[in-house]
């Protein structure tokens, strides 16, 4: 898979959340530990990691927003 669109699908992924997580805390943290069933743990840990530190900074999950 082209490294590019990987990433943007994960940056996508982690907007979502962070819009989740802005409306209901519990759909977000549902949402991983799906991704924890159905992928891996390595996957939801990076997703849990990466939607941490973006809402830290601000983000809040607005298209093409990434801090």
């Amino acid at each position: 898979m082209n490294e590019f669109f990987e990433e943007e699908r994960h940056r996508c992924e982690v907007r979502q959340i962070l819009k989740w997580r802005a409306q209901d805390r519990n759909k977000a943290i549902e949402y991983i530990e799906d991704v924890r069933k159905k992928r891996n743990d390595a996957a939801a840990n990076k997703l849990h990691k990466d939607a941490a530190h973006q809402w830290v900074n601000g983000n809040r999950g607005i298209h093409g927003d990434w801090k």
